[in-house]
């Protein structure tokens, strides 16, 4: 139905997807049989209950000690989950296996640590960007899967190539560029909100040159393990000569004609980006001959 919170809250932390075994359950749970199963599908789907049970009793444990840290009171959360007594929680809570314990008192409030980051911090743009992007990444690694497996298992050999093509990339650099994004969301949201904690601290950061080489040989890194990979260029210091084919041979580089524009290119941003690198290289060289003549 559409107003069943199960069904809303199953629907919500499973993405819209239809999860079958766990539809089942609730049919049975709900209905006292489950028509569209036979026998031993009934049998197959009752063998995961015990599993599911146990991974269910240990999501409940851990749900309610995040309740309990986060200040509320067993009283508290006995009327909110069953309407249960303090003692009932209580022993619900150890039922499924909970060992821990909380202060009778009421406890003060955590005192922010300096090192981590409130929700006050975030700008609520950043914080839906990051979701969007870890959407996204989960989007891209269940429809790769989907595609690319066989019952959930990689076959031994290369997807075939009509498969690649029709989904436009190979689906490791699919996941590759899914989760720079969302790594590059997430990196985005905390610089900006330390920001917005203690404005200038960013370009106070960068005032130390160690710092500033730091950040640029992790960006050199990154780029050359994602942007050179695609692109035709020489990666061998051999001439180049243009022939009929892109390929290595023993004293040179051949390249193909018509990919003589796409090499240039490919050569042109390269040079652009190592020469931003070496532009900042540059400036720490200068800053320290400057320091070496001012103790002289």
């Amino acid at each position: 139905m559409a107003d069943d919170p199960v069904q809303e809250m199953t629907s919500r932390y499973f993405r819209q997807r239809r999860n079958p075994f766990l539809d089942e359950l609730l049919r049975a749970a709900r209905n006292g049989h489950s028509d569209d199963l036979d026998a031993e599908d009934a049998a197959d789907a009752l063998h995961l209950v015990p599993d599911v049970r146990r991974d269910l009793d240990r999501a409940e444990v851990t749900l309610i000690e995040s309740v309990l840290d986060h200040g509320w009171t067993w009283e508290q959360l006995g009327a909110e989950y069953g309407n249960r007594s303090k003692q009932a929680m209580q022993q619900h809570y150890r039922r499924r296996g909970g060992k821990r314990s909380w202060p009778a008192g009421e406890r003060p409030p955590r005192a922010e640590s300096p090192h981590r980051l409130s929700d006050q911090d975030l700008d609520p743009a950043d914080v839906a960007n990051v979701r969007e992007a870890i959407r996204a990444l989960l989007a891209t690694a269940h429809d790769v899967a989907e595609t690319h497996t066989v019952d959930g298992v990689w076959p031994a050999v290369d997807a075939p190539l009509e498969e690649i093509s029709a989904i436009g990339l190979d689906p490791l650099p699919r996941l590759e560029v899914a989760c720079r994004k969302a790594a590059e969301a997430i990196e985005g949201m905390v610089v900006a909100g330390w920001e917005r904690r203690d404005p200038g601290r960013e370009a106070r950061r960068r005032q130390s040159w160690t710092v500033r080489l730091e950040d640029e040989m992790r960006d050199m890194a990154s780029w050359l393990d994602r942007e050179p990979q695609g692109r035709l260029i020489p990666r061998v210091d051999r001439p180049l000569r243009v022939g009929t084919a892109t390929a290595e041979r023993p004293d040179h580089l051949e390249i193909a004609a018509e990919d003589v524009d796409q090499v240039q290119e490919s050569i042109a941003l390269t040079l652009d980006r190592l020469e931003a690198h070496r532009a900042v290289f540059d400036q720490v060289i200068d800053e320290l001959r400057r320091r070496q003549a001012e103790l002289s």
